[in-house]
């Protein structure tokens, strides 16, 4: 587990001028609504949030907006299967929207072509977008630039550009929304209006390709164009990944701060952060069990210098910490100082548990315990347990287990 100190002055660099000055600066975080309860029993996770959700629970989604809002996040952008078959996307945008307005923020809708059963034919997808364009874009807290609604593809590679121009003559012919591809193939721009990158943790030069891909959406006669901003990624545990993204290490924060430094050179006024809660490619920024709040801490200032044309604020980040799992340390010993014992119980993990030298979600990472596993308990100090581990001692969240 890295650390989360860090601390940061105000830069002498100047941010670029906004390519387009009528629309406000905004940031939007791309969401996804198809969480259930099973989700989080997913062996493939490093991570679970701070709550566990399913996506159509009005708190989770109203909780998720007041934790962007503090950041300075203004709207989701939801991957949407549409509405076939009552799917949980329909139902968590539609929550979603309504909630939305509540709040002052606002919400849009990334049409999801990969998967088998949904937006997989022409007429599924054109009902998904005569759905958005005639009824949910009217709603008032539908995302808009420059005063047209924006709808965001995922995979509209699964048809030709011929098709696309089909499908746009039948249900947007006069372009009255703002229609955003997702990936490198340009040659989709000849239907769709901007662009987007969903994975840009390959990069080693954030700026150079904020401000390249900028120059190729807006010289190719382009509308719109979101730069990327990610925490880290790592795809690693996944099967079936043909081509995986090398996983891109978080470095304790200072990956997320160059990345966002980076979308900044673009000098557009909107900002995609990829992802609030992709917890399968480990993209999320949405507070974790293993790394508590330290993407919106540092998120917080960056936003609010860049929506108000200051400088990047400056950050120092503190270098990565390898754990030693053998011996004690002062913090532990301090921790355990601090503990009831326990006698006689033991904890089952009820999913892949993240286990810490400490009980806190700052502390630094031991290891993992697999679902299943049972463990005799040694110390109890709030809402974390002790357990032995690796020859020594760490600490699991009482909220991942069940004792007995």
């Amino acid at each position: 587990m890295f650390g989360i100190a860090f601390a940061f002055i105000v830069s002498s660099v100047a941010q670029p001028a906004p390519t387009q000055a009528r629309q406000r600066r905004m940031v939007y975080a791309y969401y996804f609504g198809w969480h259930t309860g099973v989700s989080w029993q997913n062996n493939t996770l490093i991570d679970q949030p701070l709550a566990r959700y399913d996506s159509r629970e009005t708190w989770a989604i109203e909780r998720h907006i007041a934790l962007a809002q503090s950041a300075g996040i203004d709207a989701f952008v939801m991957s949407w299967f549409g509405e076939k078959d009552n799917n949980i996307t329909g139902a968590a945008f539609n929550i979603l929207l309504d909630k939305a307005a509540q709040h002052g923020f606002y919400a849009a809708a990334s049409v999801d072509l990969a998967q088998d059963n949904f937006n997989s034919t022409i007429p599924d997808v054109e009902t998904s977008l005569h759905t958005l364009l005639d009824s949910k874009v009217q709603q008032p807290a539908y995302l808009r630039y420059n005063g047209k609604p924006l709808i965001y593809f995922w995979n509209q590679g699964h048809f030709t550009v011929p098709q696309w121009q089909s499908i746009r003559e039948h249900t947007d012919p006069h372009h009255k929304a703002i229609w955003v591809m997702e990936g490198a193939d340009t040659s989709y721009m000849a239907v769709f209006d901007g662009l987007y990158l969903f994975n840009t943790a390959w990069s080693h030069d954030n700026g150079g390709t904020s401000t390249g891909w900028a120059g190729r959406v807006f010289g190719g006669g382009g509308v719109f164009y979101t730069p990327t901003v990610m925490p880290g990624w790592d795809e690693s545990r996944l099967p079936g990944r043909s081509h995986p993204t090398p996983p891109q290490d978080r470095a304790n924060g200072a990956f997320l701060y160059n990345s966002w430094a980076g979308a900044t050179e673009a000098g557009t006024p909107s900002i995609l952060i990829v992802s609030w809660n992709e917890f399968q490619e480990n993209s999320y920024i949405e507070p974790s069990v293993r790394y508590g709040t330290q993407a919106l801490d540092i998120l917080r200032p960056l936003i609010a210098a860049w929506k108000t044309g200051k400088a990047v604020p400056v950050m120092h980040f503190a270098p990565t910490v390898t754990a030693t799992p053998s011996g004690s340390r002062p913090a532990t010993q301090a921790a355990a100082q601090n503990a009831n014992q326990v006698t006689g119980k033991s904890l089952t993990a009820n999913t892949l548990i993240i286990v810490r030298a400490d009980p806190k979600v700052a502390s630094v990472r031991l290891g993992t315990i697999d679902a299943g596993k049972v463990y005799p308990i040694e110390a109890q100090n709030g809402d974390w347990y002790q357990i032995p581990f690796n020859g020594a001692h760490g600490w699991v969240n009482s909220a991942y287990v069940t004792v007995k």
